[in-house]
C-alpha cells in the first residue's frame, strides 16, 4: 500500500493519493489501509517519510568528497536537492510545504544543513559577518524557492537559473579558496 501511495504521489502529487486510488493500485480493501495508517493523513505522512528517506539517500550518494573545498560541498548539496525536486515533483511540495504543519523529517533536513554551516563557521570559511544561522537561513530560503520552481515546472529543464542562484549565494556566504 505504501509503495502504491508513493508512486501515485510521485507521479500525480499527494492530492491524488486517495483511499480509492491507493486501494485500487495496491489491490486491497479500504479497511486494510485504515488498519495500517489510521486515515489518509497517516498514509500521506508515511509517504512523506519514505520520500525523505529517499532524499537523504540521494543526498548522501551525491555528496562531494570532503577535500577541503566548502564551496564544492555546498554546491553538491544544492544540486542534489534540486535534482530530487525535479525527480519527485509530486512529492517535493509535501516535503517542504509553504504553510501548514511541517513534516516530522523536515527538522532532520534542517539540522544537517545547519551542522554543515556550523562546521564552516568553526573553520573560518564563512565571510565576515556571516554566521552559521544566517547562512543556513539564506541557503534554505533560496534553495527551496528554486526547488519549488523546479517541482512545479517539471518539464522546464533550465539548469542555469539554479546554477546562477547557487553560485551567487555560495559567493555571498563562503570565502574563496585561494590555495594554489
Amino acid at each position: 500500500m505504501l509503495a502504491a501511495a508513493f508512486e501515485i504521489a510521485r507521479n500525480d502529487g499527494v492530492d491524488a493519493v486517495t483511499t480509492r486510488a491507493v486501494c485500487t493500485a495496491a489491490g486491497v480493501q479500504a479497511p486494510s489501509l485504515y488498519h495500517h495508517f489510521g486515515d489518509r493523513a497517516g498514509l500521506i505522512s508515511a509517504v512523506v517519510d519514505v520520500a525523505f528517506e529517499e532524499y537523504f539517500h540521494r543526498k548522501d550518494a551525491a555528496a562531494a568528497p570532503d577535500d577541503g573545498d566548502p564551496r564544492a560541498r555546498v554546491a553538491a548539496g544544492w544540486d542534489a536537492h534540486v535534482a530530487f525536486a525535479r525527480a519527485y515533483p509530486g512529492l517535493y511540495p509535501a516535503m517542504y510545504p509553504a504553510s501548514g504543519p511541517p513534516p516530522s523529517q523536515l527538522g532532520r533536513s534542517g539540522a544537517l544543513l545547519r551542522a554543515g554551516f556550523d562546521e564552516l563557521e568553526r573553520a573560518g570559511a564563512l565571510r565576515p559577518g556571516i554566521t552559521a544561522a544566517l547562512a543556513t537561513n539564506a541557503l534554505r530560503a533560496a534553495l527551496r524557492g528554486v526547488a519549488h520552481a523546479v517541482a512545479t515546472n517539471p518539464g522546464d529543464r533550465d539548469d542555469m537559473t539554479s546554477a546562477v542562484v547557487r553560485d551567487a549565494l555560495i559567493h555571498a556566504l563562503i570565502v574563496a579558496d585561494d590555495r594554489p
